[in-house]
């Protein structure tokens, strides 16, 4: 179920970059931008993997920023296989794909409840499924 929230979320966020950013053009609504979306997260989830591990000297080299360009050029794969989608340049990708990646991290704070609650708590809830005990020597 969180799953299919993240994508519905993660499409509006699609269209509305493809309205407000001048590179970004969304043609056809929300149904492609929720498509875009799908298509954005089976290219990360298969060849960015690949790309990061092939990549991993330039980017231990640059400090991480090569992960960017990674990014954009995730966005540029997704943009080649939608045809309602069409970004204009590498550094539109670069500007879409940071904001969808913060977007997704955004969604997925909201999302998991469970996690942003502090260690100690976790831990009390934890802890109260178990009886105290007392050592004995």
């Amino acid at each position: 179920m969180k799953k299919i929230l993240k994508f519905l979320a993660l499409g509006g966020v699609i269209l509305l970059c493809g309205q407000y950013l001048d590179g970004v053009t969304i043609s056809g609504g929300y149904k492609y931008a929720l498509i875009a979306a799908i298509v954005l997260a089976l290219v990360n989830s298969l060849v960015r993997p690949i790309l990061s591990v092939l990549t991993f000297p330039v980017t231990v080299f640059t400090f991480g920023l090569f992960s960017f360009v990674i990014t954009a050029l995730m966005v540029m794969l997704m943009d080649y296989f939608i045809g309602h989608v069409e970004i204009a340049s590498f550094w539109w990708a670069l500007v879409f794909g940071l904001i969808v990646s913060f977007a997704g991290s955004l969604i997925d704070k909201v999302l998991n409840n469970e996690k942003r609650r502090p260690v100690q708590q976790r831990e009390q809830k934890e802890s109260s499924k178990f009886t105290n005990y007392e050592e004995v020597d």
